[in-house]
């Protein structure tokens, strides 16, 4: 009799492709997270809730990330904190209130929560998830493990560029356009102050003359934005001297492509920074 595949919910999209390449057939992967919605600041419908209620395993970012779960009942047991193994290295941070474009007011001040642009630490996700599945089917333990084996090596290859670029790079100023990079600056030695802003926002001359001020202490010659930012603000950092450049978390579901093309994109925009002529 063959056993009934095991429903899967994850919280972030990152999560959602680990299990991707960690699955067997013996699982049934779901990702309901609205794509509109930064994952971090998502509220679940009713509905949504219900499904994470029917999950048999329910993968979370854990760093504080998933707010919606201190109101909603779920089983503990079915729940993976991926990184709760590094918990006591979590990286706490101050910050005020700011809107985004589309009129969510959030702060991302208390527990730095986007760890997975620390590679090594996405690695540790990876392995919590791989972990749960071969307890969940043991049956299935030589799969997974292969699978865990192909992932942690995609894992290590992205970690070690990362860290080569850093050593280059030899902690030159950088400004980032939201304050979401803490773990990446800390595992690749980079020095990076952020400032809340959105890719496609207008800027104004206030916030113009706040990152003015931050270079004045912190001349940076670059900026890394979360996504592609409007040409028009493009422009307005080149005025000042400042370069644009993406290195997108990809919380969400990308248009094209998945986790992996994304994060090999990144790499590719943020080596640009030590190319010739750069």
């Amino acid at each position: 009799m063959c056993e009934e595949k095991l429903i899967v919910q994850s919280t972030n999209y990152p999560l959602h492709y680990f299990a991707e390449r960690l699955r067997t057939d013996a699982f049934d992967l779901h990702y309901i997270v609205d794509p509109e919605v930064d994952p971090a600041f998502w509220k679940p419908s009713r509905e949504e809730v219900e499904a994470f209620q029917k999950a048999d395993i329910v993968l979370t970012n854990g760093a504080k990330y998933e707010k919606w779960l201190a109101h909603v009942s779920l089983r503990s047991a079915r729940i993976v904190d991926t990184s709760k193994g590094f918990s006591d290295s979590f990286i706490h941070v101050e910050g005020k209130a700011h809107q985004h474009g589309n009129g969510v007011v959030h702060s991302h001040a208390g527990t730095a929560f986007t760890t997975w642009i620390d590679f090594s630490q996405a690695a540790k996700q990876a392995e919590a998830i791989a972990e749960r599945f071969k307890q969940a089917r043991p049956g299935d333990a030589d799969e997974i493990e292969k699978n865990r084996q192909s992932l942690l090596s995609d894992l290590a290859s992205l970690d070690k560029e990362m860290k080569a670029f850093g050593t280059t790079w030899e902690k030159r100023p950088l400004m980032a356009s939201h304050p979401i990079y803490q773990y990446f600056a800390r595992a690749y030695g980079l020095e990076i102050e952020a400032i809340p802003w959105e890719p496609d926002m207008d800027l104004t001359g206030k916030d113009i003359a706040d990152l003015k001020a931050i270079l004045a202490n912190h001349p940076a010659r670059w900026m890394i934005w979360e996504d592609r930012p409007t040409e028009a603000n493009i422009a307005a950092l080149a005025n000042l001297g400042v370069k644009s450049v993406v290195f997108a978390p990809c919380a969400s579901r990308p248009e094209s492509g998945d986790w992996l093309t994304m994060m090999r994109e990144n790499l590719k925009n943020i080596q640009s920074l030590i190319a010739p002529g750069s």
